[in-house]
């Protein structure tokens, strides 16, 4: 009798312990998803970041900020300097520190000239995160401001 109640007792202590171990298991494979899962998200927003990062340098750049008597406006790019900079998009190299792979454009919304500037083009395959920045596009010349956008694809580094 005794050998009995030794053995239901030996076989409940295995049943429990399998209990306990299988839900080990359950709450290990539950932490590891949630812990990839937060991982992704921390690279994609990083990567959001780094687009954000990118379309900050363009807009403060001194080639292309409107200016006048030494007085910088902000969120205003200069006509000409437009012009100029897309015309030497092949010479802009040394600014892949600042934008690595992205696609910047400069589009004229108001008035509707639908004028665009391809101000740096560096891009690979994959995805894209797409930044746009209202813009003030001024014209030295005839003294006249448009309104724009800056739009930014930035091709994150793997």
């Amino acid at each position: 009798m005794r050998s009995k109640k030794s053995q239901i007792q030996i076989m409940e202590t295995i049943a429990i312990l399998l209990i306990f171990f299988l839900l080990i298991v359950i709450a290990f494979t539950f932490y590891l998803r949630t812990a990839s899962f937060t991982q992704t998200q921390k690279a994609a927003k990083s990567q959001e970041l780094e687009s954000i990062r990118v379309s900050q340098a363009i807009s403060f750049l001194p080639e292309l900020q409107c200016s006048s008597k030494n007085i910088i406006e902000e969120n205003c790019f200069d006509y000409y300097k437009l012009n100029a900079f897309e015309a030497n998009l092949d010479k802009n190299e040394v600014y892949y520190p600042f934008f690595y792979f992205s696609d910047i454009i400069v589009k004229e919304i108001y008035p509707s000239t639908l004028k665009e500037w391809l101000l740096y083009s560096r891009t690979k395959a994959g995805t894209s995160f797409k930044t746009s920045i209202p813009i003030l596009i001024y014209n030295p010349i005839s003294k006249t401001r448009s309104f724009g956008v800056l739009e930014v694809n930035y091709y994150p580094i793997d």
